[in-house]
């Protein structure tokens, strides 16, 4: 059987890099066929799970042309050999670690977004208290923080200056950075190939400081919020640092099963509001100096006081005004800053109609067909109601212009907006909550498309 298990060591050697074949394959200590189980030892956990989830196919296939009643391979950790005497060590050429044969991935973080060039105010100080308390290993409820705000206001600077602090002061921590859709999407591509077991050790076992931003993106998707669970459950039973972001209170997302919502609104919530107007002058001034652009006092204070809400418009005037400067050769002046935000808040997209519809169907996870349908069901009867309130409270459209946009009649709309009305008069209901959810999503969309 020996011999065997040196051509399947040579077939494989065919195909895989020479580090690859050196690092996990000449390691494998051969123990056997029994039972249709090819038997095979390992140096490590780790060993066993990059073979599982990178090469058990092909090792499963070459081992089948020389011992065709193979049907599956099992693993087992095996001790290491006896190191020999150091005196019969000292010729030998020094063993490369781990670190050094796996090449690191690039950061995924944004080089900008840093602790220092975050501007401080009264309306995100909390936040930025918790995110560099956590970063810096302060003790912390739960060691873990959900930041909440509405989008451009801050969290995914906060997120990479937590990543970017990481990578400086301790690389040897584990950092995993992944928007809930990259969570998903790892997943998904981990069933599909039979690598579950690595996707679970890379953010259980494998990570110290978890980065998950965009919560709402899970909304609907059960069984991605059920693993999302466990993997939380995990890293806080060994006490490890979480981060989550969401535009949203756990509660107050739609679709959101009961746990995921219990753990995230278990773990310390730190909000980031609007900047008020001295936060904006020093964002601005900020800004201005990373662009080596002397900002007169004056045009900081009028755009602070024109262009208020989310950070990126903000940063839009800014490099409006800064490319006008820089291409006509003219002087900033309050004067240059006035035609620049007047021209950015004339572009800026209107609610209308069609974009309350997109807005809804997405969030209800339907499409615009199911929405102007005779159709009943639950989800799609609120949806229809909640877009019929939402023209009503956005648009000027009449009533008679919103019962033909949803192929309904006009006591229809009126039943729906009543209704929706009546249902939204407890400040704690469900539906109350689903409403102001939504009716963020419409005032984001519309800012930042």
């Amino acid at each position: 059987m020996d011999q065997q298990w040196r051509q399947i060591k040579g077939e494989l050697e065919k195909v895989l890099s020479r580090g690859q074949y050196d690092l996990w394959v000449t390691t494998i200590e051969f123990l056997g066929v029994q039972d249709g189980r090819l038997c095979l030892g390992c140096r490590s956990r780790f060993h066993i799970e990059w073979l599982r989830g990178k090469l058990e196919n092909k090792l499963l296939d070459t081992a089948r042309a020389f011992f065709p009643q193979v049907r599956r391979v099992e693993y087992e950790v095996v001790k290491d050999v006896e190191d020999p005497p150091a005196e019969a060590r000292e010729d030998w050429p020094r063993q490369l670690s781990f670190h050094e044969v796996v090449r690191r991935p690039e950061p995924v973080y944004n080089r900008r977004f840093t602790f220092d060039q975050f501007v401080v105010g009264g309306c995100n100080q909390f936040a930025y208290a918790a995110c560099l308390g956590m970063a810096s290993g302060q003790c912390l409820y739960n060691q873990s923080v959900y930041l909440l705000s509405e989008t451009g206001l801050g969290k995914s600077h906060l997120s990479h200056a937590v990543g970017n602090y990481l990578l400086s002061s301790k690389p040897e921590t584990r950092v995993h950075y992944v928007t809930a859709e990259q969570f998903a999407n790892e997943m998904i591509s981990a069933l599909r190939n039979g690598s579950m077991e690595v996707f679970k050790s890379k953010f259980r076992a494998d990570c110290d400081v978890f980065l998950l931003e965009k919560v709402e993106f899970l909304s609907g998707k059960e069984k991605v919020q059920a693993e999302l669970v466990y993997t939380l459950d995990e890293l806080m039973n060994r006490g490890k640092r979480i981060l989550c972001t969401g535009s949203s209170h756990p509660k107050q997302i739609p679709k959101l099963n009961s746990d995921l919502q219990s753990r995230l609104s278990g773990i310390l919530v730190a909000p980031i509001e609007p900047p008020d107007f001295e936060t904006r002058v020093e964002i601005i001034r900020s800004k201005a100096k990373g662009e080596n652009l002397v900002l007169p006092r004056g045009v900081a204070e009028y755009l602070a006081e024109r262009v208020s809400g989310d950070v990126r418009r903000i940063e839009s005037c800014l490099v409006g005004l800064i490319a006008k400067t820089n291409i006509l050769g003219v002087p900033l002046t309050l004067q240059l800053a006035e035609e620049v935000t007047q021209t950015m808040l004339e572009n800026l997209p209107k609610i209308d109609m069609q974009r309350i519809q997109e807005v809804v169907c997405s969030v209800f996870q339907i499409t615009l067909e199911d929405l102007k349908s005779p159709s009943r069901r639950k989800e799609v009867a609120m949806a229809r109601k909640m877009g019929m309130y939402l023209a009503r409270m956005y648009t000027s459209e009449s009533l008679v212009s919103i019962a033909r946009s949803f192929q309904r009649s006009h006591s229809a709309v009126v039943h729906a907006v009543k209704d929706l009305t009546r249902e939204m008069e407890d400040s704690g209901s469900k539906v109350r909550r689903q409403v102001e959810y939504v009716s963020r999503r419409l005032e984001t969309t519309c800012l930042t498309s």
